[in-house]
């Protein structure tokens, strides 16, 4: 029978720094998370939007160069004011913050599945097992385990905004007539970065702070679903009674007289209520509060800022003749127009509220450590 020494053996491994611990924690996150392959499908998913922009920015590059390839490119730019096509210098700028507006937009939406996905399990597992320990018995401090759980987060929604977004911007530049355009876009590649960053740390603590309220992961992923779903019915519903409230004011129904002598004073409609409003500001203000009962319309909000896609729209606009035409093409395709740091205010305290929720449900257990 063979004897096994049980004794201390020496360890001739490489010891890393104390502020890169979080990222065992990190890799084994998304070494775990990869085992899915429904998670694989939908990044596959999430990645054609991604290819669309690339496509986008690389034919409007050959729209400038006046290819002959890009007339296939045309046909498909019927929608967009001709304005715009005739002059693709001028508007490029213009046309690559609306592209990617439109990149985010739909991103958003993988982002909220994607953490649907990843985000329940990643805390609440680890009490469920009573993991944590394991983890502080280690010379691991609370931020780090947090940055480690932040980390697997980050790291997916990275790789559908992030990422993307940066090699999008690089086709753009090398389908671009000259060099000019990185003045007049490298704006726009700081501010999707920023913004890719911002969906996920906001998503990524909100979905920590639910994972670390109970120890089962599917009544998480449901509070993740009310968040998301809930929140956005709800702020539509009001938006919309908010909306026949206005469209009442100024289009008012018939009185009994003027239904029998169909006669009196013309009731004001929404296009003179347009043209009036138009005359003062050419960009429909709005003091709406309702739209910020939802959690992505609050990052659309920011990003509408940070990717700068209502001025784009503003700049377009003014190819429309009229002062009205300007007006109704802003209010159908811009927007929302309610102040952008209503939504910062809005994420800076959800940001907040995570933080106590995680400080006050790791902080007992972290003198197991």
């Amino acid at each position: 029978m063979p004897i096994i020494d049980q004794g201390y053996q020496h360890w001739s491994g490489r010891l890393t720094g104390h502020r890169w611990r979080w990222l065992a924690i990190t890799r084994h996150g998304v070494k775990i998370a990869m085992r899915s392959y429904f998670l694989r499908y939908v990044l596959l998913a999430a990645w054609v939007p991604a290819l669309v922009l690339v496509t986008t920015l690389s034919a409007w590059g050959l729209l400038e160069r006046k290819s002959k390839m890009a007339r296939t490119f045309i046909q498909f730019m019927q929608f967009m004011n001709p304005g715009v096509v005739a002059d693709p210098r001028h508007y490029c700028g213009a046309v690559w913050r609306l592209a990617y507006g439109y990149f985010f937009h739909v991103e958003l939406f993988f982002a909220m599945i994607l953490i649907l996905i990843v985000g329940p399990g990643l805390i609440s597992r680890d009490l469920r097992v009573n993991a944590l320990p394991l983890y502080f018995s280690r010379p691991l401090r609370r931020v780090d385990y947090f940055l480690g759980k932040l980390g697997v987060v980050v790291t997916f929604l990275g790789m559908v905004l992030i990422v993307p977004a940066v090699i999008a911007y690089i086709f753009g530049l090398l389908f671009s007539v000259d060099l000019t355009v990185v003045r007049d876009t490298f704006g726009l590649l700081i501010g999707a970065v920023a913004y890719g960053l911002l969906i996920s740390v906001s998503a990524g603590m909100l979905i920590l702070a639910l994972s670390a309220l109970g120890r089962n992961s599917r009544y998480v992923a449901l509070l993740w679903l009310g968040l998301w779903f809930v929140s956005s019915v709800v702020s539509s519903v009001l938006t919309a009674v908010h909306h026949q409230q206005q469209r009442y004011v100024y289009h008012p129904p018939p009185t009994s007289s003027e239904l029998m002598t169909r006669q009196g004073p013309k009731p004001l409609t929404m296009n003179d209520a347009a043209a009036s409003t138009a005359k003062k500001s050419d960009v429909p203000v709005s003091r709406n509060w309702r739209a910020l009962l939802s959690y992505t319309t609050n990052l659309s909000r920011v990003g509408a800022k940070l990717l700068g896609t209502n001025a784009a729209w503003k700049q377009i606009s003014l190819l429309e003749p009229t002062a009205s035409g300007r007006h109704r093409l802003l209010a159908r395709f811009g927007g929302p127009w309610y102040p952008w740091y209503w939504s910062a205010i809005v994420l800076a305290g959800l940001l907040g509220l995570s933080l106590c929720v995680l400080n006050l449900s790791i902080r007992t257990l972290d003198r197991l450590k």
